[in-house]
């Protein structure tokens, strides 16, 4: 899918010999179109399982319309379909800048989606998600992407980003281009996710997953100081819980659980990279799992 100059959003199928143009994305019937400069990005926003809408626009001189859309998909994922949009909201007030290029990433590893946008300044902006994994909310406050040496990632203009583990070690790369048309590689030095403060580990020690790379069956190993609750979910890099392998009362001591790489429903999950998070009753402890198919 893209979107163009124009507002509009072509979705282009692989037909195993090429792609094929299926023409305008649509809603109840009409042709989705924004103001300028569409940008699409494809998640599941409400937590249903379906895959969903969201998309940027250019709205100049127009400071009191919001410009990231949200159309969920009332079809299936096979067949979506799309109705009315709602506006994203950021404290209490539309998210509005000149241009909006969002993208939806579980950044800092928390187990909800967050906002991350490229702007027409060239630079990277991330509102933390403040709601729960069925209702995103965003406050008025927003970081600014940096490098490890503070110096804000800046593509000069029209900033478009995309996260990818482009080094094969686990954790989300920053890809980013510009209007000048270059294409810049932001390797994560600190591991995924946002660095808010390390949480010192009081129960769980020694948490580890192996293989790491898998394809069919993880081991989660890990000792504990106490008796507790111990809870492993598993999310997609854009927040999604797909899979609770293990929630129970555990003694102290060694434990090892094993996961098949599968959802909650037993289905095989595609080859990406997931974060596992282990929680106890007094902390959380979360790394990343890449499944290779």
């Amino acid at each position: 899918m893209t979107g163009d100059r124009e507002g509009y959003l072509t979705l282009f199928l692989e037909s195993g010999s090429g792609l094929v143009n299926e023409g305008h994305i649509k809603a109840s019937g009409f042709d989705i179109k924004v103001t300028a400069n569409s940008f699409p990005f494809i998640v599941d926003w409400n937590d249903d399982g379906k895959k969903d809408l969201v998309i940027g626009e250019e709205l100049p001189n127009s400071p009191n319309t919001g410009n990231i859309r949200v159309y969920l998909n009332q079809g299936t994922n096979p067949t979506p379909t799309f109705s009315s949009y709602s506006i994203v909201y950021a404290g209490g007030s539309q998210l509005y800048r000149y241009r909006m290029n969002p993208v939806v990433y579980d950044l800092d590893a928390d187990g909800l989606r967050d906002l991350i946008i490229g702007n027409d300044d060239g630079r990277v902006y991330f509102y933390k998600n403040t709601g729960s994994p069925g209702s995103p909310a965003f406050g008025a406050t927003f970081d600014t992407l940096k490098t490890e040496n503070g110096t804000p990632i800046d593509a000069v203009a029209g900033s478009r980003i995309h996260f990818v583990d482009w080094d094969g070690d686990t954790d989300l790369d920053l890809l980013i281009s510009g209007s000048e048309g270059y294409v810049q590689i932001c390797e994560n030095a600190s591991g995924t996710g946002i660095q808010e403060g390390e949480q010192e580990i009081k129960t769980i020690t020694g948490a580890v997953v192996s293989p790491n790379p898998i394809t069919t069956t993880a081991q989660f190993a890990f000792s504990l100081q106490t008796s507790t609750n111990v809870r492993i979910d598993i999310y997609s890099v854009d927040g999604r819980l797909v899979s609770t392998p293990v929630d129970q009362y555990t003694p102290s001591g060694k434990h090892r659980f094993s996961w098949n790489a599968t959802d909650d429903r037993g289905r095989k999950l595609p080859s990406g990279i997931y974060l596992a998070r282990i929680t106890t009753d007094k902390e959380t402890n979360t790394t990343s799992v890449v499944i290779t198919r």
